[in-house]
């Protein structure tokens, strides 16, 4: 009988270290997953984060040019009636200058 109650407790104990293994075994595969999981999770949000950043980018640099066109634009036309206000006064000095002579 104490024999059979030896056995019963060494079963007991050999089976409790298998659970405990196991559980161990179950807790190091749950932490794997959960790295995996944050790691794949903080990839999605870097390149999640470098999407908007390039998105940005390329928008500054299209208001950038779009500036720069219109800066263009207005430097070219004030140029044109530079031009032309030199060109009407140009005809008035030779105009004055030829009723002076005349």
């Amino acid at each position: 009988m104490a024999q059979e109650i030896i056995e019963a407790i060494r079963r007991a104990e050999t089976a409790a270290e298998a659970d405990e293994k196991e559980a161990s075994r179950q807790a190091e595969q749950v932490i794997a997953q959960a790295k995996e999981q944050a790691q794949a999770e903080k990839a999605a949000r870097i390149q999640a984060a470098n999407a908007a950043r390039q998105k940005a980018d390329d928008a500054a640099k299209a208001q950038v040019e779009q500036m720069m066109e219109a800066a263009k634009a207005e430097m070219e036309a004030e140029g044109e009636r530079l031009r032309e206000a030199a060109k009407t006064r140009q005809q008035q000095a030779v105009q004055a200058i030829l009723a002076e002579l005349l």
